[in-house]
């Protein structure tokens, strides 16, 4: 008696003191860690519900949440466009224990995707860098990356990751802490879509090195995220620049970026390729191709990182211009067109745009374009003025290649105003 006495006194004082008693059967709770990263490049932000529940709000682009903690179990993701009942996409997944986790969202808001990327749990301790890559960048489906010392001609050494596809990942390598320098090419070649510059980093980190695209047909950008740690955009060096030209009477020009000949000898109504150069601020040149070094109009602005910009010529000789546009060469969705209209026209009031009769845009002043529209087949397009309702140009049976971005140019003097049709991705 006196024994079980004394037991129950020790369970009354356990129960007191608000003690817990491990059982062979309890097993300590190890959450895991869910973060949020939003890549979708033509996205306001984006929503996530977690079994329901409202647990990230309004994640803009290119932003990376903190982490927020869930049990180990079947949990379900479901993602919108914020603002709207738009959803990206929703799936369910069984969650480790005490195991990080970033939830990327990626794509375009015409065709987004969703996947959970699983970061390493532990960190390497043996003084190395641990690295992997994850392909977001739907214009670049296949990428190939070199991490060197900084200045190492690619065309000299193998790549460290080969044939990444979109939305796929790559087995982890193990670098010595130092200063790299990384570029993504494309699948199977040499040509440099994106490079870091020198970068240096620091030992016992494992990091998820992310492509993906701002707009360019060609070239991307990088995300870093640190396993349970920091996210960084690593920009890109690169941006690509074009010329239109749309002056009317002109002789073939050359555009320069400062004092460099970037795109030579463009014929009126004519495109150059796209070049790349150098993102920041610049000076943009245009000269008659017949008589370097004798500027004819010049405009200013910034390059993006990673993106494709178009400098337009336009006025009659004498009395010409020139403006910077910024392009987003997205795809669109299958089999359809991404157009957008674009006022080319001198001395023009703003103008109003229509595809087969339709407005589709309106009161664009000189030198600016209206927002990209999408639409697919053969189409009849047609400018009028937006002060007098006059029609100003049209041109019917234009043949939209499916899965294009294009632009639509007003171009001409008043009076002899012509359409001039540019694809562009």
């Amino acid at each position: 008696m006196s024994r079980r006495s004394f037991f129950a006194a020790c369970l009354a004082v356990l129960a007191l003191a608000g003690c817990k008693v491990n059982t062979i059967n309890y097993f300590p709770p190890h959450p895991a860690q869910v973060r949020v990263l939003n890549l979708i490049e033509d996205s306001g932000g984006v929503d996530v519900q977690i079994n329901g529940a409202p647990a990230f709000t309004n994640v803009a682009f290119q932003t990376a949440t903190g982490y927020q903690t869930y049990d180990n179990a079947s949990t379900t993701f479901t993602v919108t466009l914020s603002g709207t009942t738009t959803t990206v996409g929703s799936f369910s997944f069984p969650l480790g224990g005490e195991q990080p986790y970033t939830l990327l969202v990626y794509g375009t808001t015409l065709s987004p995707l969703i996947t959970l990327v699983s970061e390493v749990a532990s960190a390497p301790v043996n003084g190395n860098v641990q690295l992997s890559v994850f392909n977001a960048s739907q214009n670049a489906p296949n990428v190939d990356i070199y991490v060197t010392a900084p200045g190492v001609d690619i065309a000299t050494v193998n790549a460290n990751f080969y044939g990444v596809g979109y939305g796929g990942t790559s087995l982890n390598i193990a670098l010595p802490p130092g200063n790299y320098q990384i570029q993504v090419t494309n699948g199977g070649t040499k040509t440099v879509i994106y490079d870091s510059g020198g970068q240096v980093y620091t030992p016992n980190i494992a990091l998820s090195f992310i492509t993906y695209s701002l707009g360019s047909g060609t070239l991307v950008n990088a995300a870093v995220l640190q396993s349970k740690g920091p996210y960084t955009t690593l920009n890109s060096i690169f941006s690509r620049i074009r010329a239109i030209n749309a002056s009317p009477g002109s002789t073939a020009v050359d555009q320069l970026l400062g004092p460099v000949l970037t795109n030579g000898n463009v014929a009126y109504l004519a495109a150059s390729p796209y070049t790349v150069t150098a993102n920041g601020p610049t000076t943009v040149n245009f000269q008659a191709t017949a008589t370097p070094g004798a500027i004819v109009a010049t405009t200013t602005g910034t390059l993006g990182v990673a993106t494709d910009n178009t400098t337009v010529i336009a006025g009659v000789p004498g009395a010409q211009q020139a403006f910077l546009l910024h392009d987003e060469n997205i795809l669109p969705p299958s089999g359809g067109n991404r157009l957008r209209f674009v006022n080319a026209s001198a001395g023009s009031n703003p103008v109003n745009a229509s595809i087969n009769v339709a407005q589709v845009a309106s009161n664009i002043a000189f030198a600016t374009a209206a927002p990209y529209v999408t639409t697919s087949g053969t189409v009849t397009l047609t400018f009028t003025d937006a002060v007098t309702g006059a029609v100003l140009a049209t041109q019917a049976g234009v043949v939209l290649t499916p899965n294009q971005t294009s632009s639509v140019y007003l171009v001409g003097p008043t009076g002899a105003q012509g359409v001039m049709v540019v694809q562009d991705y």
